[in-house]
């Protein structure tokens, strides 16, 4: 899979605009503003000095990073890998799927309770306030796509344009191609991780792989806290 993500978003020219071969600088513009924008922080604190996009691209952008982000939540996948998690983690976070397929890949299949404590990082991915911290820029960045800059029109004048882009854009096109990959799996590391908690839930299982993003969110807030070594740690 990981092999066919970047043989046709970033080398083929079957995708709309550029292929990464034939990158062009108002591309690499384009990503700088957008980044400049991350999380909506400084549009919002310092509109006059936060780069102007169309609101819509920069809401998807910013859902495609918060979505990333979330697979913190199974950084405890990493114990006992051949490879770290927190490299792909991390690459995931920056550059998508060239990271987070990669990992289902390498990874070997972990069902392991841990036998000693959390580390700082596990702690944070364990934590409610991840998914709950996510959530919230999820909607903000939903919201701000919808809302935000009112010279881009209404939402129709917003969702044509979106879509223009879209298949138009290779970078736009890009940012679609990831959500829809994330969707695909986001429930890969599931099973894994229910079965670490001695918890299995089928309903859970299926609001995971069928409702994006937010089925993990609730998947985070609904499971188990580990139970490291003799003592349950909460959370």
């Amino acid at each position: 899979m990981w092999f066919v993500y970047v043989a046709y978003l970033l080398l083929s020219d079957l995708p709309p605009g550029s292929s990464l071969l034939h990158i062009t600088s108002q591309t690499f513009a384009e990503i700088f503003s957008l980044s400049l924008n991350f999380w909506l922080l400084l549009p919002i604190i310092f509109p006059s000095a936060a780069p102007v996009n169309n609101p819509a691209l920069e809401g998807v952008f910013n859902i495609v990073v918060t979505w990333g982000i979330l697979f913190w939540g199974f950084v405890i996948d990493g114990r006992n890998q051949r490879f770290s998690i927190i490299t792909f983690l991390i690459g995931t976070a920056f550059l998508t799927n060239l990271f987070f397929l990669p990992w289902l890949g390498l990874r070997q299949s972990n069902q392991q309770v841990p036998t000693n404590s959390l580390t700082f990082i596990e702690k944070i991915g364990e934590s409610r306030i991840l998914p709950s911290v996510l959530a919230v820029v999820f909607v903000i960045s939903l919201g701000w796509g919808v809302f935000a800059r009112p010279e881009y029109g209404d939402f129709a004048v917003r969702w044509k344009a979106l879509l223009d882009l879209f298949f138009s854009d290779r970078l736009a096109y890009s940012f679609l191609t990831d959500l829809i990959v994330f969707w695909l799996f986001q429930s890969w590391l599931v099973k894994d991780d229910m079965a670490r908690r001695q918890w299995h839930n089928e309903k859970v299982l299926w609001v995971v792989r069928l409702v994006p993003f937010w089925g993990l969110i609730i998947y985070f807030w609904l499971r188990p806290s580990l139970k490291v070594g003799e003592q349950e740690k909460s959370v």
